[in-house]
């Protein structure tokens, strides 16, 4: 699993979600970002390299680089 963590606990979640996104730009993977300390289920996914994209209001948050092993 991976958990987001929201440093800023003033920063409103919601309308957040995520995305996970293969090495071909299929997104495999998306839901909703429930609470500060979300934690990301990947046993679904298949070994490779993937992009979780965070946003907020259809904006871009963070994006993040993720091997799985």
């Amino acid at each position: 699993k991976i958990k987001l963590s929201f440093k800023n606990k003033k920063t409103k979640i919601s309308q957040s979600l995520y995305k996970f996104i293969d090495i071909n730009g299929k997104v495999v993977a998306i839901g909703p970002i429930t609470n500060a300390d979300t934690q990301i289920a990947m046993q679904q996914l298949a070994i490779g390299i993937y992009i979780l994209k965070v946003n907020q209001n259809n904006k871009e948050l963070k994006t993040f680089k993720i091997i799985k092993k």
